[in-house]
């Protein structure tokens, strides 16, 4: 009986002892540590750029306006609800204005920062408001927007994500926003306040600004984020432990570094469905490329095996003919797979009259004159070997054909001529890529065509392809949205104005061994605007 009661006695002490540190811990994690290959600089919510920049995409320091889930679709944050008039061109938001949130300086957030980010934006191009015409306050806790059409959804979708709130109280009075770079600049509204940073160690460190964050419990205390001088740094950070995950908009790991992360012990190699892809543009304001007959047998030459091979390695997926991502709202899988037919590509530009008039090898133009395509690279200091080695095969294969190219070793080794060529759109080939912010919504088109404040670029204004993209902009719910990135997708596939090179993969490694429930985002990895919220300990 005495070792009877001893037992009971032991055990009713070690479940108190392990409820305690269940009630101490509460399964919450005191410090996660993301890896990022970016700076630290720099600090100020008007920029996306570096380590500060690139974490305000998932509503972290920044408060956004709204947010994205998993499949890309919209969902409130500090617009908490929102109601759009039956021809899209207004819209009335409650915001979070009543919820007690405060500014990371002890103010609070109220209608005055509300309204004033909204003129603030359109101003001074600090936002994604292009639609925007003006706002009108209703209550402490209510604003009317007035676009300049009917894109109010439209509006919503591209303001999800990366419209951040300014506080009015700092930059109503700042007379260069752009090259504000006091610590003032970084106080956000979001879920974790900047509280040091450390330029020799390249880090920043994060505390929650409290339990919880618009009625969610925030299970994660503290974030550090360390950056690295490259991603095999950052790949290696994962696999030792040094970090628990990675982030990097836009920029996960290459397959190549993928492999030295797979299969290892605790660690998840964050593969999954890319947003974002490899494209070939057409320049619409030069010739040859402004010939459709041109793009057609430019889509014939090209030999997208060996494309997927070398961008996507062994998970690479042949892209299609409607440009964008098996992942994207609205994908087309009734349009065929990208196929390399080199004799279809010469009879093409034989009939065409882009024949080899003085029998040395190259074709000519159809007036006799010497054709040369220019094929450029972007300039990317992350992708520049990969933009070189798809221009190696494209050149190749153009070759192959008779048609002779010059790679533009100007746009690849200056950024300044690179931003300035592709802002006039007088490129010929164009060889790029399609970030997945933008593929979320925007669509790869953006990047396409030639027209408003969204044009990038494009140097298109073919009738029919702005007439689909309109649509798209002037879609007043997902149905209507989808069926005009079908559009699209149907009229590329006709008109190729420009060519899916690979549907590749994306990885972005985490470790299993400390924490579970995370959120993997496809395209995006699990630091994303719900990981706050959802991760815990072991």
């Amino acid at each position: 009986m005495k070792k009877l009661l001893s037992l009971l006695l032991c055990l009713i002490l070690a479940t108190a002892c392990m409820a305690a540190a269940a009630a101490e811990t509460d399964g919450k994690v005191d410090e996660l540590k993301v890896g990022i290959a970016k700076a630290v600089t720099p600090r100020t919510l008007m920029s996306e750029s570096g380590a500060y920049g690139r974490m305000n995409y998932n509503a972290f320091c920044a408060g956004t306006f709204l947010i994205k889930d998993a499949d890309g679709v919209i969902q409130p944050n500090l617009m908490t609800d929102w109601e759009i008039n039956e021809d899209g061109t207004e819209m009335v938001a409650t915001f979070a204005t009543d919820q007690g949130i405060t500014w990371h300086d002890g103010e609070m957030l109220t209608m005055d920062d509300i309204e004033f980010t909204c003129n603030f934006s359109m101003s001074n191009g600090a936002g994604y408001m292009g639609e925007l015409d003006h706002v009108e306050r209703l209550s402490d806790t209510q604003l009317k927007f007035f676009f300049k059409g009917p894109k109010a959804f439209y509006e919503m979708g591209t303001m999800a994500i990366f419209q951040r709130v300014y506080p009015k109280h700092i930059w109503e009075n700042v007379e260069d926003p752009d090259n504000y770079a006091e610590p003032e600049a970084a106080i956000g509204c979001g879920p974790y306040k900047l509280v040091n940073v450390d330029e020799d160690a390249g880090t920043l460190h994060y505390e929650a600004v409290a339990d919880s964050y618009l009625g969610r419990e925030l299970t994660v205390k503290s974030v550090t984020v360390r950056t690295y001088d490259s991603q095999d740094a950052l790949a290696m950070a994962v696999r030792t432990g040094e970090v628990d995950a990675m982030y990097d908009y836009a920029s996960p790991i290459p397959p190549t570094l993928a492999q030295s992360v797979t299969g290892v012990e605790n660690v998840d190699n964050g593969m999954s469905k890319n947003l974002g892809n490899y494209m070939l543009l057409f320049g619409f304001k030069k010739q040859p490329t402004d010939d459709l007959a041109f793009r057609q047998a430019t889509y014939k030459a090209l030999d997208y095996e060996l494309l997927a091979a070398a961008i996507g390695g062994d998970d690479g997926e042949v892209a299609g003919a409607g440009l964008i991502p098996s992942l994207s709202l609205g994908f087309d899988d009734t349009l065929p797979t990208n196929a390399q037919d080199q004799e279809e590509a010469m009879r093409i530009l034989d009939e065409a009259g882009y024949l080899d008039v003085n029998g040395d090898g190259w074709r000519e133009m159809p007036d006799g004159s010497e054709m040369n395509v220019v094929v450029s690279p972007q300039n990317n200091a992350t992708r520049q070997s990969m933009y070189e080695r798809i221009a190696e095969i494209i050149m190749k294969n153009l070759g192959e054909i008779g048609v002779q190219t010059t790679l533009d070793e100007e746009s690849v080794r200056n950024s300044d001529f690179a931003n300035q060529l592709r802002a006039d759109g007088t490129y010929e080939l164009f060889i790029c890529y399609s970030t997945q912010g933008v593929g979320m919504f925007k669509t790869a088109y953006m990047y396409i065509i030639d027209e408003g404040p969204g044009a990038k670029w494009g140097s298109c204004l073919d009738p029919e392809l702005l007439d689909a993209y309109h649509a798209l902009q002037e879609a007043q719910d997902y149905d209507a949205y989808t069926d005009s990135v079908r559009a699209l997708q149907q009229l590329n596939a006709e008109h190729i104005y420009g060519i899916g090179l690979c549907w590749d993969k994306s990885y972005y490694p985490y470790r299993t061994d400390k924490y579970e429930g995370w959120t993997d985002f496809p395209g995006w990895g699990v630091i994303n605007n719900q990981t706050w919220y959802t991760l815990h300990t072991k």
